[in-house]
């Protein structure tokens, strides 16, 4: 048996599916309403806890495409168990980039796994998939605006309203006209050169945070 989470989002014609199983491989899907889609190369596992980081991904990659405009939880979060197994087999000599023939199957096996109402949120079936597979966690709690729609204590108004956006799972990105980008979400702080990036740790996003606030106090306008 195979323990994956996943959700699928969907914008009125296309749909967009995430799983992560529970060997740290991050899959996706892409294609029109009612199909399991055409799959992408996985995201093999990846450094240490590579479930860990690709459950932190699929949080990502949920956050995003919502800012896209695919804003229809067809599965909002869903921890199942398929009778696959994940295991790739060998390449053949000089197809090391060959597709999986598996790929498409993971998927079928998620639609059919689904409840039919499956209910729950993205965070709750990662608590569930962590469960299951025994892997150290803290549940998350929800971010939630000040009331009212007010700043909330003690931040400036600009910064309590990008906290807003980004509680609703919005991005907040750099302009496209630098060449040394960033996005953040709420889940990650991403720095990037072209289509090349890496996520910061949280360590490294408080000592960047520190930096730039005592540069900016250094550098204030007179």
């Amino acid at each position: 048996m195979l323990t994956v989470v996943g959700f699928r989002l969907g914008n009125g014609n296309r749909q967009m599916t995430a799983v992560v199983t529970e060997s740290g491989r991050l899959h996706r899907a892409h294609g029109p309403y009612g199909a399991p889609g055409r799959a992408s190369r996985p995201h093999t596992p990846v450094r240490d806890n590579p479930v860990h980081r690709h459950v932190a991904h699929l949080r990502g990659l949920r956050s995003r495409y919502l800012a896209k405009g695919y804003s229809d939880e067809l599965i909002a979060g869903a921890c199942v168990q398929l009778e696959l197994e994940e295991t790739p087999p060998p390449p053949a000599p000089g197809r090391a980039h060959s597709v999986e023939p598996s790929w498409p199957l993971l998927f079928r096996a998620f639609d059919a796994a689904v409840p039919v109402a499956p209910g729950g949120t993205l965070e709750d079936a990662i608590n569930r998939f962590y469960t299951t597979i025994g892997a150290p966690f803290l549940p998350r709690r929800p971010d939630r605006p000040a009331a009212g729609g007010r700043p909330a204590a003690g931040l400036p108004r600009r910064v309590a309203a990008l906290r807003r956006a980004l509680a609703d799972g919005t991005a907040v990105s750099s302009s496209p006209r630098l060449a040394v980008g960033y996005t953040v979400t709420a889940d990650h702080v991403r720095l990037h050169v072209g289509r090349a990036g890496e996520s910061l740790p949280r360590q490294d996003v408080v000592e960047l945070h520190a930096a730039l606030s005592a540069w900016l106090h250094l550098n204030t306008a007179k």
